[in-house]
């Protein structure tokens, strides 16, 4: 069994500081044990919260990176208090579970992910 793991902006800025788990997950993905997924809206949060964390996300050769769609914004648009980059890496773990793939979501701030219905993990 490969596990999937979508990184949020707040474990991706935890990457780009090589925070050991991360490095781990990112180097079993490496060697086709794990898939890591990166939501475009977390690329760019991520360079927000911690210049060069976002352009690390995007250059990252084992990692399938993922775009906002039509179809993350009609599941985004049900959490009204919650921001952008949450709505995108939540609705991954919607539709992913919709088509009986379900992942999981990490993040160093799971809290901000209560209105969407997911539980994501915290690495830390």
């Amino acid at each position: 069994m490969t596990l999937t793991a979508v990184l949020d902006h707040t474990a991706l800025a935890a990457l780009y500081r090589a925070d050991p788990f991360l490095t781990g997950l990112y180097i079993e993905a490496s060697r086709g044990s794990g898939q890591v997924i990166i939501p475009s809206l977390s690329v760019r949060a991520a360079e927000r919260h911690v210049v060069g964390a976002g352009k690390h996300a995007a250059s990252l050769r084992f990692a399938e990176q993922v775009p906002f769609t039509a179809a993350h914004a009609v599941d985004a648009m049900a959490w009204k208090d919650v921001d952008w980059p949450v709505a995108h890496a939540a609705a991954i773990a919607w539709q992913a579970a919709r088509e009986g793939a379900p992942l999981t979501v990490l993040s160093l701030e799971p809290e901000v992910y209560a209105a969407t219905g997911i539980t994501p993990l915290n690495p830390s």
